[in-house]
């Protein structure tokens, strides 16, 4: 009797196991690669964020200097973004403030994993007192 259930062929309430397996793992894959794409979009964004900052730096540094202004200020902003950037930071926008104190303020789009639409905006804003 034992022979023939074996010649009949396998036993199909076995292999649902297999298949709930099967759709488990693509779900677990799925997750590793939302996971990995929000790892890899906050790494982009602290990047941006770093170039932002460090152009912020030095523009406030040339704008608050003793013969500085903002329109060296913001140029000097853009030199730094332009030199450590590719063609992520085009739609930056840069302004300055003239005063006791300087401020240079830099925002743009950061760029995005799966393209630059999904970006995130950072801000930064950078302080220097001006010379006398």
């Amino acid at each position: 009797m034992t022979h023939r259930a074996t010649e009949r062929g396998p036993n199909r309430s076995r292999d649902r196991g297999a298949v709930d397996l099967s759709i488990e793992m693509l779900f677990g894959l799925v997750l590793v690669v939302v996971v990995l794409l929000a790892v890899f979009e906050a790494v982009a964004y602290w990047h941006a964020r770093n170039v932002f900052d460090d152009a912020a730096s030095e523009g406030a540094r040339v704008a608050a200097a003793f013969d500085g202004d903002c329109d060296a200020g913001i140029a000097a902003a853009r030199h730094e973004i332009a030199q450590r950037s590719a063609s992520w930071a085009d739609q930056v926008s840069i302004t300055c403030t003239d005063g006791p104190t300087v401020m240079i303020s830099i925002a743009g789009t950061t760029p995005g994993v799966l393209g630059d639409a999904l970006g995130f905006r950072a801000n930064v804003i950078e302080l220097a007192p001006k010379e006398g």
